[in-house]
């Protein structure tokens, strides 16, 4: 016998018509997003930055008297083991420096001692390893002593940032993934749901496995990033941070295994346990966060642990309810998921706010939002949840009233929901491995003394081009430009080299420096390898896949008036 055909009102076929558009809406900009995230993902190696915020003497300071020691307060607290600080003179030679020493009271602040220093300009080379999260930042400034006054080391070509580590930011979206499931499937068994249920704490413990290997891989890129061994990474302030954040994420998995095993009231105290735990390695998180580099910290930690928690109540309760209420829909499903609702209609709104206070510490002005790689991935982050709030308002204010008739619909928008949050979740992972631009010190330009040669290579293939900055005998910013002499174009993807010869003393042999490609046929590097006044021959050797390109070129140093 056929079955009949049931009749479509003109109200239903309006509201299955304005599904198919949202469904195709929410499609397009998802992609759209992603798209954007992935050309954001490609740029994020683009923005130099200094981690420094002052320094004793200050950066172009010229002094009466030798100083006894060199102190720097960064941005954000070194790690004394990884943090090298080096106080070279102007031919290179290292006078004082090695691993930084910490200044007691002062977790941001190192201090260098100095040897008795004669008249002479000085150059302080630092390398830094964040303590709050393993970020690597080098960078150079220079005082005199009795000397004409001078300027700070020019970059005549801002270098490059170093890119997050891929293995980094997985690790921090496992980690605030896991945080999710862990405190939202935890509350949510414990407190939405009718029934105890064992799928829901399977979530939870996925979970708990999802956060410990995330926080195992940030460890890891942490490790990897100061170029040291396990031996000595164990040992440091960095890595007794992630202990933190670790303890209580296995402790938590083992309330999950207790609450597994046990039953009726004692099952709910692990439960309790569980997401008290959870929250409690959230906060250890937000310590070890940018967070605790604000000039507000004592605001902006509990600031941070109240938006991460807010997104794991809200994000992983909805994933935890997603999985209670699977099946033919109930009234006592329906509760579950109104009971859900309310919760999240409060975290949401602390999220939102939470949100707007760390945006408005960690960017600072609307030029690092639109001119910044932070700035614009925090712009992709904020277009996310203006997409998926309007799903969350139509769950929230429609299909909910609706009761046991609302599920169906109430779970297609709730799987919607949950995309874009896992996309929200990479922009926050790249988030925390960059340095907010408030944090970053403003640099003013200035004019800084040049020394510019051109040439050709023995063929006249390539014509090139050397800037050396600032040209006196020390560390020298070198540029070259490399382009094609009949089309003009820039030679990329080349291996480039300096030789360094001074005809004058050939007892100084020749030196090599290997420079770094940024873009447009553009090499640099520092180094010291014009160590001295004189006449140098400086060979620019180019090496591309299948031919080399030689050019000599004449540079004269001469000492800083």
């Amino acid at each position: 016998m056929a079955i009949p055909r049931q009749r479509v009102g003109p109200r239903c076929e309006r509201r299955q018509r304005l599904l198919g558009l949202s469904a195709s809406v929410q499609r397009f900009l998802t992609a759209a997003l992603l798209a954007a995230s992935a050309a954001l993902v490609i740029s994020v190696g683009a923005d130099a930055h200094s981690l420094v915020r002052l320094s004793d003497p200050p950066d172009g300071a010229t002094l009466a008297h030798a100083p006894s020691a060199v102190i720097i307060t960064f941005t954000e607290a070194p790690d004394p083991k990884l943090s090298q600080v080096q106080i070279l003179d102007t031919s290179g030679r290292q006078v004082a420096g090695g691993p930084s020493q910490a200044v007691s009271g002062a977790p941001t602040t190192v201090a260098i001692a100095l040897p008795p220093l004669v008249d002479g300009v000085y150059t302080v080379s630092w390398r830094t390893v964040s303590a709050i999260d393993g970020h690597v930042a080098t960078g150079v400034f220079a005082f005199a002593v009795g000397a004409q006054p001078v300027p700070p080391i020019p970059l005549a070509v801002a270098p490059s940032a170093a890119p997050p580590s891929p293995l980094g930011v997985i690790g921090r979206w496992g980690l605030d993934a896991g945080y999710g499931l862990l405190l939202g499937g935890a509350w949510v068994d414990l407190l939405a749901l009718q029934d105890f249920s064992l799928a829901v704490l399977l979530v939870v413990g996925i979970g708990d496995v999802l956060a410990l290997i995330g926080a195992f891989m940030v460890a890891e890129a942490g490790r990897e990033n100061a170029g040291v061994d396990w031996s000595l990474f164990l040992g440091t302030s960095l890595a007794h941070g992630m202990e933190l954040v670790i303890l209580p994420i296995a402790a938590a998995g083992l309330a999950v295994f207790a609450a597994w095993r046990l039953q009726r009231t004692a099952r709910r105290m692990a439960l309790a346990v569980c997401a008290g735990l959870s929250a409690l390695a959230m906060v250890a998180n937000a310590t070890v966060s940018h967070a605790a580099s604000s000039s507000l910290a004592w605001l902006m930690i509990p600031v941070h642990w109240l938006h991460v928690s807010s997104y794991a109540v809200w994000i992983g309760g909805l994933a935890a309810v997603l999985v209670g209420i699977r099946g033919l829909p109930t009234i006592d499903k329906a509760r579950a998921v109104r009971r859900f609702s309310l919760v999240a209609g409060v975290a949401f709104a602390a999220m939102i706010l939470t949100g707007l206070v760390r945006g408005i510490d960690e960017v600072g002005s609307w030029s690092n939002l639109f001119g910044t790689t932070f700035g614009w991935l925090l712009l992709a982050k904020t277009a996310l949840f203006f997409t998926i709030a309007p799903l969350a308002a139509m769950n929230r204010w429609r299909y909910v009233r609706m009761g046991v008739g609302g599920i169906p619909r109430l779970r297609w928008i709730s799987r919607g929901e949950l995309v874009l949050a896992v996309v929200i979740m990479v922009a926050a992972a790249f988030l925390t491995t960059l340095p907010p631009p408030s944090f970053v010190r403003a640099v003013a330009a200035q004019n800084f003394p040049h020394l510019t040669v051109e040439g050709v290579d023995y063929g006249s293939a390539v014509r090139v081009k050397l800037d050396v900055a600032p040209g006196y005998p020390g560390l020298n910013r070198f540029t070259v430009t490399v382009r094609d002499s009949k089309t003009n174009r820039p030679v990329s993807g080349a291996r480039l080299f300096l030789l360094f010869d001074l005809p004058a003393r050939p007892e100084v042999g020749e030196s090599v420096l290997e420079l770094r490609g940024l873009s447009d046929g553009i090499y640099t590097a520092e180094g010291t390898r014009l160590s001295l006044a004189g006449s140098w021959t400086v060979t620019v050797v180019a090496e591309t896949a299948s031919t080399s390109y030689d050019a000599v070129l004449p540079i004269k140093t001469a000492e800083r008036p």
